[in-house]
């Protein structure tokens, strides 16, 4: 017995140690020698992880047979890992299968559409299959230096080298920060010039037409074509990049300053798919709601955006990626307000909307004054002022005796 424990405890020694010294090389860029420590591994004891990065190594040792058989081990393991599924989009680009690259990473995207690296892959797979015989061009000249078209390895995810001019890359980049420059300043027309600019030469960079149409949503003012152009470039965005999520909930701010509500709502619901616990889309999806008279849903959204994040309110929507839309006026969801800060124990906030309630038209005055939530208000000075301010509104000759 006692040799049997040992014999197995040496053996779990012995690949401990075998994955330690493949990880080591992996780490220090050695990936041929890394792919054979891998190797040395048995097949059985490998997880996805270890498949993932025998495949990289086999494919930064441009051996890509063998990472394509690797990672597709690894994705039997683990079918919906997304970093598995870019990096067998990344080896699809680097033998020029564009169109299959794209279909890839896109599959990765709905796993994980907020991943950076993922992001621009789509961008780089998508203008290589949209332009294919300049990306070819392109990648024949880069042969020499980089024939796997691979930009660099992000711990065990691949990002793809974008086949585009670097000129053009550049001035679009610069044009980009001029536009951001402007727009942090509220110098819109500017802003607007230097991101058509910018466009002008990589139509492909979703953050840049989605702050192209920030900025004509920050210029409507509620006017029909400024925002109708907001729409333009958020829709263009979304072209390029189905699975933004900002922009996602950018055209459901349109939506809503349309008054066009299942619409807001759905986007809303679609963009807290990817991002649960964002306050600012709750908050918004809260405010369209309310304008719903789903008071119940929409406080409930309202106070979840809160718990994240205190402080939501005080700040005010502007340069930025993501839009916090300005709620209407209406006495009930002031109402609504009072109760969730009275809730939270913000008596002055909970006091000071429900003023705001009354300054719009609110009279349903017994629900202010048999509300339990507000009895921990009572012995505060401005709830009594607000309760005189009641008297007064119920019975007007009060104010003369």
């Amino acid at each position: 017995m006692w040799r049997i424990i040992v014999t197995v405890l040496l053996f779990a020694g012995s690949l401990f140690g075998q994955a330690a010294a493949a990880n080591e090389k992996f780490d220090q860029k050695q990936y041929a020698e890394a792919a054979n420590a891998y190797e040395r591994i048995p097949a059985p004891q490998r997880d996805a992880a270890i498949y993932n990065r025998l495949g990289i190594s086999y494919h930064m040792s441009n051996q890509l047979r063998a990472a394509e058989n690797a990672y597709r081990a690894a994705l039997r393991l683990q079918p919906n890992n997304a970093d598995m599924l870019n990096n067998l989009a990344a080896m699809f680009y680097s033998q020029r299968k564009f169109s299959d690259a794209e279909r890839q990473v896109r599959r990765a995207m709905e796993k994980n559409p907020e991943n950076g690296i993922m992001r621009l892959n789509l961008r780089a797979a998508r203008f290589a299959r949209e332009n294919g015989k300049n990306a070819r061009d392109l990648a024949n000249t880069l042969a020499k230096t980089n024939p796997l078209l691979i930009e660099k390895r992000d711990s065990d995810i691949l990002q793809m080298q974008l086949l585009m001019p670097v000129k053009d890359v550049d001035q679009a980049l610069l044009h980009e920060r001029r536009g951001d420059s402007f727009f942090a300043r509220k110098m819109y027309e500017d802003a607007v010039i230097e991101y058509k600019k910018s466009i002008a030469l990589d139509r492909y960079n979703a953050a840049t037409l989605n702050r192209l149409g920030l900025v004509y949503h920050q210029m409507s003012g509620g006017a029909v074509q400024r925002l109708n152009d907001a729409e333009k470039y958020y829709r263009e965005a979304l072209k390029q990049n189905p699975y933004f999520i900002e922009v996602i909930n950018n055209v459901g701010t349109v939506a809503y300053v349309r008054k066009n509500y299942e619409e807001a709502l759905g986007q809303y619901e679609k963009a807290l798919k990817i991002r649960p616990e964002s306050p600012t889309i709750l908050l918004n999806m809260g405010a369209c709601l309310f304008d719903m008279k789903r008071y119940d849903e929409a406080l409930k959204a309202t106070q979840h955006a809160l718990e994240i994040d205190p402080r939501l309110l005080d700040r005010a929507s502007g340069f930025g990626t993501l839009i916090q839309t300005s709620r209407r006026s209406d006495p009930m969801v002031s109402y609504y307000y009072a109760k969730i800060y009275a809730q939270r124990g913000e008596k002055e906030r909970a006091i000071s909307y429900l003023n705001r309630a009354l300054d719009e038209g609110f009279e349903e005055y017994e629900k202010i004054t048999r509300e339990p939530l507000f009895i921990a208000l009572a012995s505060e000075e401005g709830y009594v002022k607000l309760m005189d301010r009641i008297a007064i509104l119920t019975n007007p000759n009060a104010q003369n005796k």
